[in-house]
């Protein structure tokens, strides 16, 4: 990597250092998460076939929110590669 300037490898440092320190918040929010789904299961299990219907269909609609926030932070990580890569093969355009 020493073709790169130095700039570039502190940025994408810092980028990764974020990128750890947010995984291992998530990592640490898994079980909880894990827990609360063992919790919605039995207690959708108790629940007459109105309510269950009800929940599933809260379910999904929390789950299909879940995978555009997903999309969303995806696009966001395309977006820092592209400003991150842009000014080292063009180095002649800055945005």
């Amino acid at each position: 990597m020493s073709n790169w300037p130095d700039w570039f490898i502190e940025a994408l440092r810092q980028r990764f250092y974020e990128l750890e320190l947010a995984s291992e918040q998530n990592a640490s929010n898994l079980s909880e998460n894990e827990h609360l789904f063992t919790q919605m299961v039995q207690f959708k299990t108790n629940q007459t076939e109105d309510i269950h219907r009800l929940l599933s269909e809260w379910e999904e609609a929390i789950g299909y929110q879940l995978s555009q926030d997903k999309q969303s932070i995806y696009m966001e990580g395309v977006k820092d590669g592209i400003r991150l890569i842009l000014p080292v093969i063009h180095p002649t355009v800055t945005r």
